[in-house]
């Protein structure tokens, strides 16, 4: 009987070497090329929320007394201003009603993004009513021409 070197299987490997140092580079690429900014809050952004106003030809400026600002985003969720979170109605009525307690005569200015129903403006507004803030200004931006 003639005996025949059994043929050793090839097994396939993967390197993963290169791999590693490739990730390691664009990590290093990123890190450096990366630029941190802080968000400058204009007239028409608060934070972290994107709204876009509504415009009118004949819009002012309000009043640069000291004021609460309420967003309302294209979803329909309510934010303060100094606030990253969106808060429920309930929430909202009870901080507004400790505000109205201790300063009367509170500002609101409501912020609502012009894709917003115009349904919730109106509850935000009825709710601000509610508690008796009557100095409400609804914010939007003046056109250009």
């Amino acid at each position: 009987m003639i005996f025949q070197p059994q043929q050793k299987k090839y097994e396939p490997n993967l390197d993963i070497t290169p791999l590693i140092d490739v990730v390691f580079l664009l990590l290093v690429f990123m890190l450096l090329t990366m630029t941190f900014t802080q968000n400058n809050k204009s007239d028409t952004e608060e934070a972290i929320i994107d709204i876009q106003l509504a415009k009118s030809s004949t819009a002012t400026k309000p009043n640069p007394t000291e004021a609460i600002t309420l967003l309302i985003d294209e979803n329909g969720s309510i934010y303060r201003s100094d606030a990253p979170l969106p808060q429920t109605k309930e929430e909202m009525r009870l901080f507004l009603s400790e505000k109205h307690l201790a300063s009367p005569d509170l500002f609101i200015n409501v912020k609502a993004d012009h894709r917003v129903q115009h349904g919730l403006v109106i509850d935000v507004l009825d709710m601000l009513k509610d508690i008796g803030i009557n100095q409400v200004n609804l914010v939007i931006e003046k056109t250009t021409n």
